[in-house]
């Protein structure tokens, strides 16, 4: 018996099957992809404080995975363009990333098992019971099971969880020469932005919205006039879970809606929670109560700040553009803090 099943192997559920195996549990980690980071459905734009959580040789050393630093953003409104200079993003190659953490858990001692789909668990007293579908892998039993299966969370749908607010976010890669700037349009789509952020040797265009995100793609690709050949999309979760936990099973990254709500962005908040996990909870008397509230002590009011924020996308042009001056003439100097929406107060 496994003391962990981390379901998800994207870089939570990795960074969680590493951490709780260096800690010395019997960890088996499950990708329902036979190829680890794919397909690609998340952009790389991240902030410096990634590098607490990661080896620094992703940052400085021969797993590089950085393929630009970020010098500030340009924030457009239909009339105004603000420009705040800032040093703490960087652009990263996720499916590297994705890979590398892979690497680390199995390096660690954790049992990887890609093209596995998770369809249900059944939990009791001292264990859960877990019915997966993949080519010569029996069905297994761990004592506890960790959901960081994404948006679309089996594990949650079968702890009964109601799942959360989704975005769809979808994105494309140009040949465009890149600067150092990302740019963030507004009002281009209801409810969230379209962006334009500079990778390595080009340059990349999305947006973020609840309904016709394809055909909102097409009229800002018409409006900003680039051409692609290629989309890559995925669903972004938002909004507080009420619990996400049971007994024996909990849920972290996106599968809890760890997520931005004001960006989009999980990686942070779900490394956030993992590290949390790996530290509290144990396979033999899981205290899934600690986790809840230490999750939510770190997490929970710069989550609901960020929900303020993104409602303030939806404001009338006047308003949003009176509330981004304000912003500008704190901020101006020493930048946003992305990770806090608190700060921007």
């Amino acid at each position: 018996m496994y003391d962990f099943t981390v379901c998800g192997a994207g870089p939570v559920g990795s960074y969680l099957a590493w951490r709780l195996s260096e800690r010395g549990q019997k960890v088996l980690l499950l990708e329902e992809h036979k190829k680890i980071g794919e397909p690609l459905a998340c952009s790389g734009l991240v902030s410096r404080n990634l590098k607490g959580f990661l080896p620094g040789n992703f940052f400085s050393g021969t797993e590089y995975i950085v393929e630009r630093e970020i010098k500030g953003a340009r924030l457009h409104t239909e009339k105004k363009t603000r420009t705040f200079k800032s040093d703490q993003a960087l652009v990263i190659d996720r499916l590297k990333l994705d890979k590398l953490m892979a690497k680390k858990a199995e390096k660690a001692g954790a049992e990887l098992v890609t093209g596995a789909r998770l369809f249900s668990f059944f939990e009791s007293k001292n264990k859960v019971s877990l019915y997966v579908k993949s080519a010569g892998f029996q069905n297994k039993r761990t004592k506890i099971l960790a959901g960081c299966d994404g948006p679309l969370s089996v594990v949650r749908k079968n702890m009964g969880i109601s799942p959360p607010n989704l975005l769809h976010g979808i994105f494309c890669y140009t040949n465009e020469k890149p600067d150092s700037f990302v740019d963030l349009y507004f009002k281009k789509v209801p409810g969230f932005f379209a962006w334009r952020i500079p990778r390595r040797e080009g340059t990349e265009y999305g947006l973020a919205c609840k309904k016709n995100a394809k055909k909102h793609f097409e009229k800002f690709s018409k409006k900003l006039k680039f051409s692609y050949k290629k989309v890559y999309s995925g669903l972004i979760p938002y909004g507080l879970l009420p619990r996400v936990t049971t007994r024996r099973t909990f849920l972290c990254g996106d599968a809890a809606s760890q997520v931005k709500p004001h960006t989009g962005g999980g990686l942070l908040y779900g490394l956030t929670a993992a590290d949390v996990a790996s530290s509290l909870i144990r396979p033999d008397e899981p205290d899934m109560k600690s986790y809840e509230r230490e999750w939510r002590n770190r997490l929970a009011f710069e989550i609901r700040c960020g929900l303020w924020v993104k409602r303030s996308y939806s404001m009338p042009s006047p308003l949003l553009n009176m509330a981004l001056n304000s912003l500008y003439s704190k901020h101006e100097k020493r930048g946003l803090e992305m990770d806090r929406p608190s700060s921007m107060w």
